[in-house]
């Protein structure tokens, strides 16, 4: 139980990570950089530092074709995500975009349900809807006037989401044996080279690079692929895909103090409740004391020995 806890806590910090990307790509935004040159930055920069930590275990990489095909299906969820999110965006305000995107939180439950076929746990049920609740609530969206939104970017927006469970969810059948940072460093790589042909590199010619691309792109590679790609590919298998969706949601939270306190942006009071119920959604849903059923039917652990 102890040793769960502990990766528990690492899925916390990888979503803390993620929190973190918006207020950074607004800094990189203030700076003139586009969110092509940023994404393009993002999985470029990602690839050289994990190929760079991992490059003295290359030799040692022994995976099976089912594994490589597990992390080319998470580098491709992952290009997914970001490409259906950034482009729903160009139609939709962000505050419903997070909305669209934050749907993977039941999306996972569901996934699992149709894997295991099994149902979850009441207090599963009741911590996602606090969580469903609290993100619509801290992203802002009351109190706004909300443009008309074409149905395909509504469809993008909630493609990204199933994407992003997706990814979280076949996590937890990654192959523990092999190092985490050579797994991370070829899932950003499949989703790099994804991305290449949707958002041309043009920052390699552009001049970007001298309006400070290296500094915010580098943050950004660090925070938005680095660190939660490595806590992720480590904590999942040890605490099931759904778990992993569930603690994934401290996103918001973070996203929302770190704006407040990096852009000093103003956050109203609803905003703060939306927080709130999200994080009790969190300990509701993993609340250890709560009567459930046994770990092998309740919320299966897959170590994926293939």
């Amino acid at each position: 139980m102890a040793q769960r806890a502990v990766f528990a806590v690492l899925m916390l910090v990888a979503g803390s990570c993620y929190g973190v990307v918006s207020p950074l790509l607004k800094l990189g935004y203030a700076h003139g950089l586009s969110t092509q040159q940023m994404t393009d930055a993002q999985y470029g920069f990602a690839a050289l530092i994990l190929w760079a930590l991992g490059i003295w275990q290359a030799r040692r990489l022994r995976m099976s074709a089912s594994q490589w095909l597990i992390l080319a299906v998470l580098g491709v969820c992952g290009a997914g995500t970001s490409f259906c999110y950034y482009l729903s965006l160009t139609r939709m305000p962000a505050s419903l975009g997070i909305i669209m995107l934050f749907q993977f939180a039941w999306m996972v439950l569901v996934i699992d349900m149709l894997v295991t076929r099994r149902l979850p746990e009441a207090q599963k049920w009741l911590g996602m809807l606090m969580i469903v609740v609290g993100t619509v609530l801290a992203v802002g969206i009351f109190g706004q006037r909300i443009p008309a939104v074409p149905g395909w970017a509504v469809g993008l927006g909630l493609l990204s989401g199933l994407f992003y469970a997706l990814t979280l969810y076949l996590s937890s059948y990654v192959d523990t044996s092999t190092p985490p940072i050579t797994r991370a460093a070829v899932t950003v790589t499949v989703s790099g080279l994804v991305i290449l042909p949707l958002f041309p590199p043009s920052f390699l010619w552009d001049g970007s690079a001298n309006r400070g691309l290296w500094l915010w792109g580098g943050l950004i590679a660090v925070f938005g692929q680095v660190l939660p790609m490595l806590l992720m590919l480590v904590s999942t298998p040890r605490t099931g895909g759904r778990m992993a969706g569930v603690l994934a949601s401290i996103e918001l939270p973070v996203a929302v103090l770190s704006a407040h306190l990096i852009l000093a942006e103003p956050v109203h009071w609803l905003r703060w409740v939306g927080v709130v119920l999200i994080l009790m959604g969190i300990c509701i849903s993993e609340w250890p004391g709560w009567p459930r059923r046994s770990e092998a039917a309740g919320n299966p652990v897959h170590t994926a020995k293939f």
